[in-house]
């Protein structure tokens, strides 16, 4: 089976609203590009940028494009995650909707995202393989309740229904916040920790 057809049965399985990227199919770089980039010229992929391509839902106007966010975590990698008034918006905590998503990254920060903006945050963050929402708690922990419209205590709430259904890790949590260079983010976290169901603190 030659490059340019297994390219072609991996995106025809990809699920819609799926990133694809060249490094991780098989077969050389320049052969893999070739095949996606002819792929994007009959509509049946977006490039994004160079050596990404996203395949979404397919309108009457084409296929739709992913939002900018979404590109931005995708490039940002394991670990990465929204920040600042994303993060609250994200964790239901404001109503504004930020006009260029903010994206922590672990480390050094990629080439820029159109609609997105980097921020470099702590390595440690990758290899304890955060997820995007628990990221987004760091985060609003780090911007304080001036960066929510709710009472400070509904972050605790937030961070209690979302353990509940699985999408935060109670104890990776606790022990990301423990690698945060970030002082004010530890203290709000052992504050808000000790009120938590099942609290961390001893």
């Amino acid at each position: 089976m030659s490059t340019a057809e297994i390219v072609r049965e991996r995106v025809a399985s990809a699920p819609s609203r799926a990133f694809i990227a060249v490094g991780e199919l098989p077969g050389s770089r320049r052969a893999v590009e070739c095949a996606l980039s002819r792929l994007a010229a009959d509509g049946g992929v977006v490039r994004v940028r160079k050596g990404l391509y996203w395949k979404g839902p397919r309108t009457r106007f084409g296929m739709a494009s992913p939002r900018s966010a979404d590109v931005a975590l995708e490039v940002a990698g394991l670990g990465a995650g929204p920040a600042e008034l994303s993060a609250a918006h994200l964790l239901g905590l404001t109503t504004q909707v930020p006009s260029v998503a903010v994206v922590a990254v672990p480390g050094r920060v990629p080439s820029p995202v159109p609609g997105a903006r980097f921020v470099s945050r702590s390595i440690e963050r990758r290899i304890a393989g955060l997820r995007p929402v628990e990221v987004a708690v760091l985060e609003v922990l780090r911007g304080g309740p001036a960066l929510i419209e709710k009472p400070w205590t509904e972050l605790a709430a937030a961070i209690e229904r979302l353990v509940a259904v699985g999408e935060v890790r109670l104890d990776v949590l606790t022990s990301s916040v423990s690698d945060e260079h970030h002082v004010a983010t530890r203290q709000r976290w052992a504050e808000l920790a000790a009120s938590l169901s099942n609290s961390p603190v001893s």
